[in-house]
């Protein structure tokens, strides 16, 4: 392989394949290059560790951590099947910067930015229209699940036909498997995103990030598209603590859903905001003539004339896709189940319970707090006046719903149910219960820390 020449301005050759022509952009870790691949002979888009982070600097710690984070954010996109995503052709994913690089589609346009910049306000018409492409790609994402955390004007081009990419999954936060096998790249201290489109859960509760903190992001964006200027100037004060100009008020004009979906998204708290990228769409969709909800996330499983499949191949279905980690789309699978099972009389009440479990663990790991916690609450005060306290599935709701309390910052209430049961697993066999109490302990100890911080 040549090198790419430390000067961000000479161009190179990587693997005597991909020729850099132009660069397109430089961002704090990264640089984005122009390219022709000589083999399939095409234009292409090569992203490249930043020269300033090659180990040349001295700090193999950060260098490592950022070639693990280019690794993780290859592997994010190579799963991406949408038309709003960029597509990875290869990649190479060595042990040193140098030999680190993506090679993706080459999405030609403006960026929102650039849009921003150069032009006046857009219509309603537009931003409905992005905002409708925008929801639609991150219901794709958050079902993976994938946290973009970083959406902005700058990391959205808009094609000459008006299709929107989403970009740059740099510093995007994964649940799947995360609290178990993924080794943490940041401190708890660090922010990660960009002044003006950040959350309030992105700096006073680093590590809570949820698919709603993407939906204030968009609502920062759409904000910006018809107004022309971000909801908040004085960022961290009012980004904490006020709320922004009503729409309202700068454009009388707009539509009251827009209005109303706008303002939502910027909640400060995140139960506050709509509950997915899905819903948002759904309320949007009236106000483009014409739209129709053709996306796969609502179209029911069995269309009209199609044959019913079993219960018992759906129900192991549903578990392999769990198993696998495809929670996005073992929940829907889980919810049909529950409902049809729980019509059908109390001698399937035992396995629609477990699918509604199934379907709250699917919502935690998708980072829908608030719906799995109530889930998990609702099923739990059904089962507990009928079953044995030691109930395997009994116990595995309670130490969701405590832990969910915990992850919501209830800590006063998660003290109450946590303890409850920690003092319970103690009277249970302590071999059979060891991973249990442990993970209880874990959670209480965090309270303790969490109230002393």
């Amino acid at each position: 392989m040549t090198s790419v020449d430390r000067d961000i301005g000479v161009l190179g050759v990587l693997d005597d394949r991909y020729e850099l022509r132009t660069r397109l952009g430089v961002g704090a870790m990264g640089q984005v290059w122009q390219a022709y691949d000589r083999e399939l002979r095409r234009p292409v888009a090569v992203k490249l560790i930043h020269p300033h982070h090659l180990p040349a600097t001295g700090d193999r710690t950060a260098a490592d951590e950022l070639i693990e984070r280019f690794r993780r954010e290859a592997r994010i996109v190579a799963g991406f099947r949408h038309p709003g995503l960029p597509v990875l052709f290869d990649a190479r994913l060595g042990r040193d910067a140098e030999h680190v690089y993506m090679v993706m589609e080459l999405v030609l346009g403006d960026t929102l930015e650039s849009v921003l910049r150069h032009g006046q306000p857009l219509t309603e018409a537009q931003v409905v229209d992005i905002a409708l492409q925008l929801c639609d790609i991150l219901t794709h994402t958050h079902a993976l699940p994938v946290i973009h955390r970083d959406l902005k004007p700058a990391n959205i081009m808009v094609s000459p036909s008006g299709r929107i990419t989403v970009l740059d999954f740099g510093v995007a936060a994964t649940f799947k498997g995360a609290a178990r096998t993924s080794r943490r790249l940041t401190s708890d201290r660090q922010v990660l995103g960009t002044v003006g489109y950040l959350a309030p859960e992105q700096i006073v509760k680093s590590g809570l990030i949820v698919p709603q903190t993407d939906l204030y992001a968009m609502g920062c964006i759409l904000y910006e598209l018809l107004t022309g200027e971000p909801p908040f100037t004085d960022v961290l004060n009012a980004l904490l603590h006020e709320p922004p100009v009503p729409l309202s008020m700068l454009r009388p004009e707009i539509h009251p859903i827009l209005d109303a979906v706008v303002t939502e998204t910027l909640a400060k708290r995140q139960d506050e905001r709509p509950s997915s990228a899905r819903a948002v769409l759904d309320r949007l969709l009236p106000l483009q003539p014409g739209a129709e909800p053709t996306s796969a996330a609502s179209v029911s499983p069995a269309g009209p004339g199609a044959v019913p499949v079993p219960v018992p191949e759906r129900f192991s279905h549903a578990q392999a896709l769990f198993d696998d980690g495809d929670l996005g789309q073992a929940l829907p699978a889980y919810t049909a189940l529950a409902e049809e099972l729980g019509r059908a009389g109390p001698q399937h009440a035992d396995q629609a319970a477990q699918c509604r479990a199934h379907a709250a663990h699917c919502r935690m790991g998708l980072g829908h707090l608030h719906e799995a916690h109530k889930q998990y609450r609702a099923l739990l005060d059904e089962l507990a006046p009928v079953r044995p306290s030691d109930d395997p599935l009994l116990l595995e709701v309670r130490l969701h719903a405590g832990t969910l309390l915990v992850n919501l910052g209830d800590y006063g209430a998660a003290t109450i149910e946590l303890t409850d049961l920690h003092q319970f697993l103690l009277s249970l066999p302590r071999e059979q219960y060891r991973q249990e109490l442990l993970v209880v302990s874990q959670h209480l100890d965090r309270i303790r820390r969490g109230y002393a911080g």
